[in-house]
């Protein structure tokens, strides 16, 4: 018969978003008992889930290795949401322990204010210059995250945006042709100054799911998907809510998330507070 950090653990596996739901409503004390126990694979994408304010008092009750270790799994876009809730001196602290390029990339969208493009961009773009060769281009497309791969944008030494070019083409180009001669026109992009709360109506979402995002000069940035702008509006319209009303979430979540909410809180008291050997 399954135990009940078995059952847990497979919870949050299978229903992160749900799992951060329930978890929103334990006391940050128990919540962050919770995701320190639980493997690292399984505990980044529940806090990634979570409403920012909720996750960084999670955070709070835990020591600098442990919340930097959920800094890195939460990745750059979710973890700058959590960050802007701690203090300068404090996220200075955090920031100067992560990996330098994953530093850059909070520094970078903490630089933006809230509610812009900016701030909640993909910081990583899958883009090469415009001089790469075409099998290049596809080894290092086959080297990239797989969460990331889309048709590489295309870009010249100053980072300045000269296209994109799909993968198709580039199976089927001759291997020495440069990125130059396969880029298509990028007509669509998004100032990363812009506001968050003009752009669902924008045009460019019924051709593809991710924008670029540009600079003065069009330098390349970043990217912005769909789903990242639906979630940044539903955050910052769900965050007064969760300050003002936490007792209509805990009433709307119904019978059945009571009872999870129950065997996850009865994990709590069973668990180690710190993480397990080897799981990190």
């Amino acid at each position: 018969m399954a135990s009940s950090e078995d059952l847990s653990y497979a919870f949050l596996e299978a229903h992160p978003a749900d799992a951060a739901r329930v978890i929103e409503r334990l006391a940050p004390a128990s919540a962050a008992a919770l995701l320190q126990s639980a493997p690292l694979r399984l505990a980044a994408p529940v806090l990634r889930q979570m409403l920012p304010l909720a996750g960084a008092r999670c955070l709070e009750q835990m020591d600098e290795t442990e919340m930097t270790g959920l800094l890195r799994g939460v990745g750059a876009q979710a973890g700058v949401a959590l960050l802007r809730y701690f203090g300068a001196q404090r996220r200075a602290g955090l920031l100067a322990k992560l990996p330098t390029a994953l530093t850059i990339a909070y520094e970078l969208l903490l630089g933006y204010p809230e509610g812009t493009v900016g701030a909640w961009m993909d910081p990583r773009p899958l883009a090469f210059p415009a001089d790469m060769t075409a099998g290049e281009s596809l080894e290092r497309v086959r080297r990239a995250d797989e969460a990331r791969v889309a048709d590489p944008y295309v870009i010249d030494r100053n980072q300045r945006l000269l296209g994109y070019v799909e993968i198709a083409d580039l199976l089927r180009a001759n291997a020495a042709s440069t990125l130059a001669r396969l880029a298509r026109p990028c007509a669509l992009r998004l100032p990363a100054q812009a506001l968050l709360a003009g752009l669902p109506e924008h045009p460019g979402w019924h051709e593809v799911s991710a924008l670029p995002i540009v600079e003065q000069g069009d330098r390349l940035v970043g990217t912005l998907t769909h789903a990242a702008l639906l979630r940044a509006l539903s955050l910052e319209h769900s965050a007064p809510a969760v300050r003002g009303a936490q007792d209509t979430l805990v009433d709307m979540a119904g019978a059945y998330w009571l009872g999870v909410s129950a065997l996850i809180q009865a994990l709590v008291g069973l668990l180690p507070v710190k993480r397990r050997e080897g799981d990190a």
